[in-house]
């Protein structure tokens, strides 16, 4: 055999090379690897003619060789070294140098980068010469940082490569360890699962709390943060320094209401539903409105009166318009008159406000709630809550009353227990209480929504055809409760459920926030998102333009109101019912795509108490 330096431009591939198939995979690393190193391990060539050469192995390398060439990274005349071997055995040392070679164990390359980054190499560097990119080499540092036991544990076999990706999100070997000996061995191939175990004592960046602080805040106070190599996840690991920092804020925005004068203010972090539904709600008053606007709006409200009588009497494409245009108009005003509303400053003293954090880190602030026992002193309380904000048409918030309802119906009439606790309650409240609920009406007058072809109506006609209703065949009273008293409990208690459900009366929860009728579709633990969601048939295309664009702004900020500040209705009715239908294919922040798919009317939603608080008072069985 023969060692020489040939020009590359001498050589071509052999035909009688072992490995047929070449692919580009890893082919930047390997030029990388030439110009930084040189060629490390020579080629294996046979003659073939006149100064011309068959490489037989190292058909990569002579790729790379050439693409260098062609880069103008090495010169026309480069020269490597080669092994010159004899054609008749030229098979036979092709396949040898294939296949007999064993390429490093991942481990000893993520250990032999961080040898280099040790002697002062940079990422960047390393990089470079190894054709990778930084976050690669940052990644295979990171995994040779973590226990010596958990590498000899990857080298064994009994660790896989996703799974000591999960333990690089902290550096402390003692608490990876711990979890390493704690969990499950099929837990352990699980990044995930690892990881979780390992920040649970962390924040995630995208929690409330975090976003409500804000990352920057958290940092100029000397909070550390850690970021997944292997992910998009970023944890705070100083969580006590996290939760002092939104009590600070919080604190804040309490001494700013105390100076306000309100009486008290209550503060939770995590919404507590029972402080509010408690309480009743000062009225706003208008406060140096233009006595022409409120001349305005008594016309306005005229007309539209004077348009809904005409309704009654004969219904035309006309007078509907005329309709919408009115409650444009006073929807208009009302908005208008709004933004000179404030409490009365005598009243202030003995309401208060509630502050807590909303579920994606805003900040939510309520004023005006007035205590029970501080109610007797006020006479501008309103136990009822005015109508929804926003320029809300009556006819739409009609319609929405109707939609609401029947899915209310739907709810009640699939619950037993809540519809048997909600008609005993309704029941002994009004006979026995002396005082008017807000529940189902005792007489069982029932209240058919308006809302044809709706899914909570197609649920309500199959729970109607699955009623036993046999029992009214008979033709006397006397017959059909005998046949009645044959069903059996399960039978009745639909029934019961079915005849509360319908006896329920149409309303929006802004109407009668703390009644037991919300209470009750609260436990229900349903969405009502789950059974309507805006169109512009049925919201968008029923509210003014400058609702529409309020809308957008409260979805997607500023920039996007500002950037649509000159579309038509139509246009900004016909965006967002696209972004409603299909929040996945909207560019926005994850936040944002969460509050498009669960975004409703002021007063749409069924509250969010759930079944567990409900379950907590059913009685135990023995």
């Amino acid at each position: 055999m023969e060692h020489t330096m040939i020009e590359v431009k001498k050589l071509e591939a052999s035909p009688q090379n072992a490995r047929r198939t070449v692919t580009g995979k890893g082919a930047e690393e390997l030029q990388a690897s030439i110009l930084a190193h040189g060629l490390m391990q020579n080629l294996v060539v046979t003659r073939s003619g006149d100064d011309a050469y068959l490489v037989i192995a190292g058909g990569r390398r002579l790729e790379a060789l050439r693409a260098l060439q062609e880069a103008g990274k090495l010169p026309e005349d480069h020269a490597v070294p080669c092994q010159i071997v004899a054609d008749d055995h030229a098979m036979e040392l092709s396949l040898a140098e294939n296949t007999v070679r064993q390429a490093m164990h991942p481990a000893d390359e993520f250990e032999a980068f961080a040898r280099l980054a040790d002697e002062g190499e940079t990422a960047e560097h390393i990089a470079a010469r190894f054709g990778v990119t930084p976050r690669h080499v940052e990644q295979r540092m990171k995994l040779s940082r973590v226990a010596p036991e958990l590498l000899a544990a990857y080298r064994a076999g009994e660790l896989t490569l996703d799974g000591l990706m999960g333990f690089t999100i902290t550096d402390d070997h003692a608490k990876q360890m711990h979890v390493y000996e704690s969990l499950a061995p099929w837990q352990l191939d699980d990044a995930g699962t690892i990881r979780s175990a390992l920040t649970e004592e962390m924040a995630e960046a995208s929690s409330k709390l975090a976003i409500f602080v804000g990352l920057d805040a958290y940092r100029d106070a000397g909070g550390s943060i850690r970021t997944d190599l292997f992910g998009e996840d970023i944890y705070l690991e100083n969580p006590d320094l996290l939760h002092r920092l939104a009590a600070d804020k919080l604190d804040a925005v309490r001494r700013q209401l105390e100076e306000e004068g309100w009486k008290w203010v209550e503060i939770s972090p995590d919404r507590d539903w029972s402080v509010v539904s408690g309480c009743g709600r000062l009225r706003t008053r208008p406060v140096d409105a233009p006595p022409e606007l409120l001349a305005r709006k008594a016309q306005t409200e005229a007309e539209l009166a004077h348009i809904e009588q005409a309704l009654e009497d004969t219904e035309s494409d006309e007078l509907i318009e005329a309709l919408d245009a009115a409650e444009s108009t006073l929807a208009g005003i009302d908005e208008e008159i709004e933004s000179h509303a404030a409490f009365d400053p005598a009243e202030i003293g003995q309401a208060g406000c509630y502050v807590t954090i909303s579920h994606d880190g805003q900040l939510e602030i309520e004023k005006g709630l007035v205590r029970r026992e501080d109610a007797k002193r006020l006479a501008s309380v309103d136990s009822i809550r005015p109508k929804p904000k926003g320029g809300m048409p009556d006819s739409l918030c009609r319609d929405l009353q109707a939609y609401r309802l029947q899915a209310a119906q739907a709810e009640i009439a699939t619950h037993r227990l809540i519809a048997l606790d909600l008609l005993i309650f309704t029941a002994a409240r009004s006979l026995l209480g002396k005082r008017r609920s807000s529940g189902p009406d005792v007489s069982f007058a029932p209240h058919l929504p308006n809302a044809r072809g709706t899914v909570p109506g197609a649920t309500l006609k199959a729970i109607e055809q699955a009623l036993a209703l046999t029992w009214l065949h008979p033709d006397s009273e006397a017959e059909q409760f005998q046949a009645f008293l044959t069903l059996s409990e399960t039978e009745k208690l639909d029934l019961l459920a079915y005849c509360v459900a319908l006896s329920l009366k149409p309303q929006l929860s802004t109407f009668n926030a703390d009644s037991a009728f919300e209470l009750a579709l609260s436990l229900t633990d349903t969405r009502m998102e789950s059974y309507w969601r805006p169109t512009q048939a049925n919201y968008l295309g029923r509210i003014t333009r400058d609702r529409l664009l309020s809308l957008g702004r409260e979805l997607f900020g500023d920039q996007w109101a500002q950037a649509r500040s000159r579309d038509k209705k139509g246009e900004l009715a016909a965006e967002l019912e696209r972004a409603f239908a299909h929040p996945d294919n909207v560019a926005c922040s994850p936040q944002q795509r969460e509050k498009l798919r669960c975004w409703l009317p002021e007063g749409m939603a069924f509250g969010t108490v759930g079944t567990e608080a409900y379950q907590a008072t059913l009685p135990q069985a023995a």
